[in-house]
């Protein structure tokens, strides 16, 4: 173990797999793997690897994560402790961690009677996978409603950085190069049965175009501006299609679907083989939603 890492023993764990902390269960070991109990925890450890030049990368639930077999070379940062799921409010703010689950965020929002996050109640994944892809549906991005978020940076310093620092564009933000800590929403005020009654409405719709999770399952595209992956990808016929251990779901244009014996190759030649249909069919550029490692 790196020395300075060694301090950390009773939350480090090294040449860890990081295949069963992803939705797709690919991909191999990280040199170490670090699950801080605090936002203090947190700043020593990047402090630790950023004296030793050791890259660091935040791993939230892996939904949209694809680790190739030669693994990570650095540390995996883990924020699934219960310190960085706390939810907090103050009015019509509402703090919670970033290793929180959205869906318990925006219950637990819903049953406030504060509102404005319902309509991204069947995304998956944690608030800070979210806020860092920027998820969003038809209704609007997460980023409409968040005020300002506590973030940590390579160097193990934490500060507050609102809304417009973390600029925001479509499916993406400004947030690469830091750990994000916390986020602060601010919401409406609004009775809680209309909103429970709305939550509800939201997840029956999109449940409707998204498989049972956590089946080796994971998103395979953004939907480009105007326009909806799925469709894109059912025009270019490319519905059902197979590489390897890998296959485009038929019931859920948009989802790549692995089964024993899938590779991370598999997974990209399979969609580098989408985009390109797509681009001969209908002149648009799909971009990837997977992040690869």
């Amino acid at each position: 173990m790196a020395h300075q890492l060694s301090q950390f023993s009773s939350i480090l764990r090294e040449n860890e797999s990081l295949a069963p902390f992803t939705w797709l269960q690919i991909g191999g070991p990280t040199r170490f793997l670090v699950e801080p109990n605090s936002a203090e925890e947190a700043s020593k450890v990047l402090s630790a690897c950023h004296e030793q030049s050791i890259p660091v990368r935040l791993l939230g639930s892996g939904s949209n994560v694809l680790v190739r077999e030669a693994g990570f070379a650095g540390a995996t940062m883990l924020l699934s402790g219960p310190g960085f799921s706390n939810i907090t409010q103050s009015g019509t703010l509402l703090t919670c961690g970033a290793g929180a689950k959205l869906s318990h965020v925006i219950g637990h929002a819903v049953g406030l009677g504060l509102g404005g996050l319902e309509h991204l109640i069947a995304i998956p994944g944690t608030v800070g996978g979210a806020v860092r892809g920027n998820s969003g549906s038809d209704e609007g991005d997460i980023s409409q409603s968040i005020h300002s978020a506590k973030v940590l940076s390579k160097d193990g310093n934490v500060r507050v950085v609102s809304r417009d620092e973390m600029a925001f564009t479509h499916r993406a933000s400004g947030l690469d190069g830091v750990a994000l800590l916390e986020v602060t929403f601010t919401l409406a005020e609004s009775d809680s049965e209309f909103l429970t009654k709305r939550q509800q409405t939201f997840w029956i719709l999109k449940r409707r175009s998204q498989p049972s999770f956590p089946e080796r399952a994971a998103v395979a595209f953004i939907d480009p501006v105007g326009h909806k992956a799925s469709e894109l990808i059912h025009q270019a016929g490319m519905l059902g299609t197979v590489e390897g251990s890998v296959r485009m779901s038929t019931t859920y244009p948009n989802f790549l679907i692995a089964s024993s014996g899938a590779t991370s190759g598999q997974v990209l030649t399979l969609v580098e083989r989408v985009k390109q249909a797509v681009l001969d069919r209908s002149g648009v550029q799909l971009q990837q939603y997977l992040q690869i490692w």
